[in-house]
């Protein structure tokens, strides 16, 4: 019979969804619950790390916001730790910063610190006093450099307000209770217990710095005892240098000493008994060498070298050269102030004088009590003024003669409304006061009064701008008149002129108070020139033909000179001839 074949079947029953494998093997010795274990650890683990993980980020963001100031709350470190370096004393600077530190951790644990677990919260306290010390650290040695910074300057005032002092005492006694100042005040300074070499190089350079000053100090008053001191070795702090130099400035203060004692008398022309007109004689005697029988100055001469005398001569005649320009100074400056007093006090009284009324004599009496000569002229000008308007007499100015006064004035001959003088052709000298009522009216004289007054001023001033002006007019007076106007007709020449000058020396002085130059006045081709109506001055025609009929005046015949009726010709000729 045949044989039925038989087939083996390749798969196994399963749970299992199709296509799903495992290769999951649980013991059949294990459960399910001890078969996961390791998964669970493993979870918990990766768990743990990530809430560590957690929770140091806050903290050491927290630590971070530390560092910054509280809008509404405490400093930060970075300012506690900026307050405490700069606070001078370290053990209040600790105090104050330990305090900060407590009342911040306070803060930051109470606000945003609440959200921490029990580990975040020692994790953060750890972390935020650790930080806190580093900074105090660095603080507090802040601190001491600020205290010692400190403590330096109370000492350098101390120490330099005691050397200044006794300094001045004579003979340089001073320069040891210097050194004993110094030695006591560093002495005293603990921040030098622990710095011996420290103390000892900044004790030196006190001890450097007295010793100079006091040296400095006899240059000026004692300089033999200073040279003498300096070999004795009495100022050997300072280096070998600084020595020499005070000796070479020692032997030159001995021989300036010598040359200002020499030339003593010299000094003294001028004051006192010694009279200015002594210099020329004392100077002459003083360059010699001759002493007028002073041993005393005569043996200080002759202790001089040659070269030494050579110099001395040269000092004593630079001296009395510049004692002469001392005296004329003051001589130049005296008279400036007596010319500018007397300037003021004219025109104090001619600002109110009055071609009626004249000027108020109690007035005259009292301004110029001080000067008789200007006290006479003033005087005779009231009298003249008074008699004039009594006796409706007209004052005329003249124009040239204005002119050429002016000149005068630019030139600084004239000073004072008093001072004489003499013009063209004229051989007595008259003041411009004495000129009134010939060549100046009362206008005249207030005009002068006016630019006299601030000649003597500002001199220098003045002849920069008054000097252009009367330029300016002697050069642009034909424009406005001329010399066949004047002969036929003299007041208008002379009205016109005096018009034009008056009228320009008002806008002249105005602009240069706006701060304009003479050239920018003066230049016809300047905007700001000041003659520019010019044409406005000129003198009338038809007024000066005029002027010159009014002038010519009707000859009177003499009637004894007439011919008689029924006289002949040779009769009447021998009649007048007898």
């Amino acid at each position: 019979m045949p044989k039925i074949p038989t087939f083996q079947a390749q798969s196994t029953i399963t749970s299992q969804g199709p296509s799903v494998t495992s290769n999951l093997q649980i013991p059949l010795s294990q459960t399910v619950g001890a078969a996961l274990q390791p998964v669970s650890d493993f979870v918990q683990k990766e768990y743990i790390k990530e809430r560590k993980l957690e929770e140091t980020n806050k903290v050491d963001k927290l630590i971070a916001d530390s560092y910054k100031d509280n809008e509404n709350g405490p400093q930060g470190f970075l300012t506690l730790s900026s307050e405490t370096g700069k606070n001078g004393n370290p053990s209040d600077a600790s105090n104050i910063y330990d305090q900060g530190v407590d009342k911040l951790y306070n803060f930051m644990s109470s606000t945003q610190g609440q959200n921490l677990s029990r580990f975040g919260k020692q994790i953060f306290k750890s972390k935020f006093y650790a930080s806190a010390s580093q900074l105090k650290s660095s603080a507090l040695l802040e601190s001491r450099k600020e205290q010692f910074k400190q403590s330096s300057d109370i000492d350098s005032d101390y120490i330099s307000q005691k050397t200044i002092a006794l300094s001045q005492k004579p003979n340089g006694s001073g320069l040891d209770e210097i050194y004993d100042q110094i030695n006591e005040r560093l002495d005293s300074n603990p921040y030098y217990n622990d710095q011996p070499q420290l103390k000892k190089d900044v004790k030196l350079k006190y001890q450097q710095f007295g010793a100079t000053a006091v040296a400095n100090r006899m240059l000026l008053t004692e300089p033999s005892l200073l040279k003498k001191q300096l070999q004795d070795g009495k100022y050997n702090v300072l280096e070998s240098n600084e020595i020499i130099e005070l000796s070479q400035k020692a032997d030159i203060a001995i021989k300036d000493q010598k040359f200002s004692t020499l030339t003593n008398a010299i000094s003294l022309v001028g004051i006192g008994d010694v009279p200015p007109n002594a210099l020329k004689q004392i100077a002459q005697q003083t360059i010699s060498g001759n002493f007028a029988g002073d041993e005393n100055l005569q043996n200080i001469y002759n202790s001089l070298t040659d070269i030494e005398k050579k110099e001395f001569r040269s000092f004593a005649t630079k001296k009395a050269r510049e004692k002469r320009n001392e005296l004329l100074f003051e001589v130049q400056a005296a008279d400036a102030a007596t010319k500018l007093e007397s300037a003021d006090n004219y025109q104090k009284a001619l600002t109110e004088a009055g071609v009626a009324t004249g000027i108020n004599q109690n007035f005259i009496q009292e301004v110029f009590k001080n000067n008789p000569d200007a006290l006479t002229q003033m005087t005779d000008l009231n009298t003249k003024i008074i008699s004039n308007a009594e006796q409706k007499i007209t004052v005329p100015s003249n124009f040239d003669s204005n002119n050429a006064i002016s000149g005068l004035i630019s030139m600084d001959e004239i000073n004072t409304l008093g001072d004489r003088f003499t013009l063209p052709g004229e051989t007595q000298a008259k003041s411009i006061i004495e000129r009134y009522g010939e060549e100046t009216d009362l206008d005249d004289l207030k005009y002068y009064s006016d630019i006299l007054k601030q000649q003597n001023e500002n001199p220098k001033q003045f002849k920069k701008t008054f000097a252009p002006f009367h330029s300016f007019i002697d050069e642009t007076k034909n424009l406005i008149s001329t010399e066949v106007i004047k002969i036929l007709d003299p007041t208008s020449y002379n009205n016109d002129l005096k018009r034009f000058r008056d009228d320009m020396y008002s806008l002249y002085i105005k602009g240069i108070g706006e701060g304009r130059s003479p050239l920018e006045l003066l230049d016809y081709k300047n905007i700001n020139f000041i003659g520019k109506d010019f044409i406005q001055y000129q003198s009338d025609k038809n007024k000066i033909f005029k002027n010159m009929m009014d002038n010519i005046e009707k000859e009177e015949v003499d009637e004894s000179i007439k011919r008689l009726p029924g006289e002949t010709p040779s009769e009447y000729l021998k009649r007048i001839s007898e």
